[in-house]
């Protein structure tokens, strides 16, 4: 479809990857390091909404306003997956080759998804990255630009806490785990008109 020349707009659209999204054992078990927004998950939107691997598609440029850690755990360790990967995932976003923000996922809140608990012994308890609000989210205070035709990443580093390691939960569990950390990029997107 041919652009209109000379022409911008500008809308609110977040970007998303996916680090891990699986049943039971994941096909591909998890490293102590990963980066996101890369070749693997283009072309899923389940997985991700990135059309270019590592950048934004033609002469886009994004304007970060806010970042987002989403957690979603249910089965049998759910619990402990919500623990330990709130105090053992880093995420550091890279813009060109700097490191822009760095912090633990906690740091991350979701702003959406599942909240609140259920005291049913045989269900257990639900919890969430934070409560499911717009209010419930990593504002930054100065937004984060990312200029045409820059590469950028977020990298995920998993740090476990003495012989208790978050990627063991992650890589291996019943086959009922359903398991999913996803990371979000909040902000403006400019792009040609169509």
């Amino acid at each position: 479809m041919p652009r209109i020349a000379n022409v911008r707009e500008r809308r609110h659209q977040p970007f998303w990857d996916t680090l891990i999204r699986t049943t039971g054992n994941p096909t591909v078990p998890l490293q102590n390091s990963t980066n996101l927004f890369g070749n693997s998950n283009v072309g899923n939107l389940a997985l991700t909404n990135l059309q270019v691997a590592g950048q934004l598609a033609s002469d886009q440029t994004y304007v970060i306003l806010a970042l987002r850690a989403s957690l979603y755990f249910n089965g049998t360790n759910r619990r402990a997956n919500y623990l330990r990967v709130n105090s053992q995932l880093y995420w550091t976003l890279i813009v060109g080759e700097k490191p822009m923000f760095q912090a633990p996922c906690w740091y991350f809140p979701a702003g959406g998804g599942v909240w609140g608990f259920d005291a049913t012994p045989a269900t257990g308890s639900i919890f969430a990255n934070g409560e499911p609000s717009q209010e419930a989210i990593l504002k930054l205070a100065r937004p984060i630009v990312v200029p045409v035709r820059q590469n950028f990443a977020v990298q995920a580093s998993f740090y476990p806490m003495g012989s208790v390691s978050a990627l063991d939960g992650l890589n291996s569990g019943a086959t009922d785990d359903e398991k999913e950390i996803k990371f979000v990029l909040d902000g403006l997107q400019t792009r040609d008109v169509q």
